[in-house]
């Protein structure tokens, strides 16, 4: 399901002090089945990015195509004192009416937040993963059903429904929170930072998780600062400089391009700056092939045998 961005602005406290513009003039097209990564500094607007796609926020200006269903939220101009001006009153009025048109966007985009514990709220698992379903119509049984295959598709055991999700390990919660969204069958999963806080087993078990949903075709949207999930797991890499997109490339693409990581204070994958530092060295690598510790080993294996010939 394409998602297609046009001059998307947000800013935070408007008209206050601390008001801080923190999107924009955003364009940008999620295309169907992506596996997109989102990546900045802290501060340079990934998360506010990601909470436009199922509209949590909405933009002050621009317009958002979610596969034909369109927000436009272009502003609304009107003529005082021989100037033209913004209505802001007619503005008012059609974020109000924008609001009462998401429910459906939401169920068809899901968003999972960096900590689970803010979606996480029910007494027990499968009474938290039932409520979306429930939420948009679905019978408690059917809910349940819901509930218990996206359970099951996460890795959550049975004996785990009746406990609180609170009890749960960092990455059980995430895995429920990813649970309770899928259970209501979106097209598109946004995830903000989901690797963070898990060690390295948890990471490793929370993307095989992922590569899975992808594989069963559903779009991936994530931000993180883990360029490793990026160049092992994305087919494209979205960077973001306070509030503005500044790149869209592939993964290798992006790492490929010495200066502009030096001018971005970006920092590549381990595993690739380790590759670029063989082929250097003499050894026949191909870096195209190179996504983590174990296509690296097959790549030196391969190089090191066609030496020996």
């Amino acid at each position: 399901m394409p998602i297609t961005l046009k001059n998307i602005s947000y800013t935070y406290d408007r008209g206050s002090l601390n008001q801080k513009d923190a999107l924009i003039d955003v364009s940008l097209l999620f295309e169907d089945h992506c596996y997109t990564a989102l990546i900045g500094r802290t501060g340079s607007g990934k998360s506010t990015l990601i909470q436009h796609l199922n509209g949590l926020l909405l933009p002050d200006s621009g317009i958002i195509d979610i596969n034909g269903q369109v927000i436009d939220m272009s502003l609304v101009y009107k003529t005082k004192k021989g100037k033209t001006v913004v209505d802001e009153k007619a503005m008012r009025k059609k974020h109000k009416r924008k609001i009462k048109e998401v429910k459906e966007l939401r169920r068809r985009v899901g968003l999972v937040f960096q900590f689970p514990e803010y979606q996480l709220f029910e007494t027990t698992v499968l009474e938290d993963v039932s409520y979306g379903p429930r939420n948009f119509g679905s019978s408690k049984e059917d809910a349940e059903k819901k509930a218990k295959e996206a359970l099951s598709l996460v890795g959550i055991p049975e004996a785990y429904f009746s406990r609180s999700p609170f009890e749960l390990s960092g990455g059980e919660k995430r895995r429920v929170a990813i649970a309770g969204i899928l259970a209501m069958k979106p097209d598109v999963l946004v995830l903000d930072e989901p690797t963070v806080g898990l060690d390295c087993h948890g990471q490793e078990s929370l993307l095989a998780l992922l590569k899975k949903i992808y594989d069963s075709g559903t779009s991936i949207i994530l931000s993180t600062h883990d360029m490793d999930v990026v160049l092992g797991h994305c087919n494209k890499a979205v960077v973001l400089e306070e509030g503005r997109i500044v790149s869209v490339s592939t993964p290798l693409e992006l790492f490929s391009s010495g200066k502009y990581l030096e001018d971005s204070a970006i920092e590549p994958p381990k595993v690739f700056s380790f590759a670029r530092s063989l082929i250097a060295s003499g050894l026949a690598i191909d870096i195209n092939r190179v996504k983590d510790c174990r296509s690296l080993a097959e790549e030196i294996v391969r190089a090191k045998g066609g030496q020996r010939r």
